[in-house]
């Protein structure tokens, strides 16, 4: 997900991956590691909040070599606790 200041296009595109997301078969979620977590569905704003049977979802934590060791498993705890 885009995440910087919206202009037209970038929200229309956006909303197209929201609204792709109630149809998909899997949704690949990258992360940037280096940012504070987010909830998945904060992300997604609400993306697949109104399907009654979300879609597996594949995390993808990117540029995991910026960060601490000891930091990747306290980052994957966090979202394992709230996908």
């Amino acid at each position: 997900v885009i995440q910087k200041k919206m202009h037209k296009l970038d929200a229309m595109m956006m909303t197209n991956v929201r609204t792709a997301a109630i149809n998909a078969d899997c949704i690949l979620i990258v992360i940037d590691v280096c940012k504070v977590p987010e909830k998945v569905d904060d992300v997604m704003e609400g993306g697949t909040s109104n399907v009654k049977e979300k879609p597996p979802m594949l995390l993808v934590l990117n540029k995991k070599d910026l960060i601490k060791p000891g930091e990747i498993s306290k980052r994957i705890e966090w979202y394992e606790k709230l996908v």
